[in-house]
């Protein structure tokens, strides 16, 4: 999505979740594996080509359990904004 600030800068809005299936037996394993995760990428230096990260945010971390299978997983959802570089 294409977000115009007042600043006159040229802003793109972004949304992605990544999921983390859990180890059989192991819903902690998937909370591990998220928390890593989100600490890697808010100490990555990412700048995709053309364009500098602005942003990046964890908006949420949630987990679930299917309940028939026992199945475990934990969803990182985040934000990001970045700008065409100059």
């Amino acid at each position: 999505m294409f977000w115009e600030p007042t600043d006159g800068a040229r802003r793109h809005r972004h949304a992605f979740a990544l999921t983390v299936f859990a180890k059989p037996g192991s819903a902690r394993s998937a909370l591990e594996a998220a928390e890593r995760i989100a600490g890697s990428l808010a100490a990555a230096d990412l700048s995709p080509s053309g364009h500098t990260l602005v942003l990046l945010r964890l908006k949420s971390l949630t987990s679930l359990r299917d309940e028939r299978t026992g199945e475990a997983r934990a969803t990182l959802s985040f934000e990001a904004v970045t700008e065409v570089a100059a």
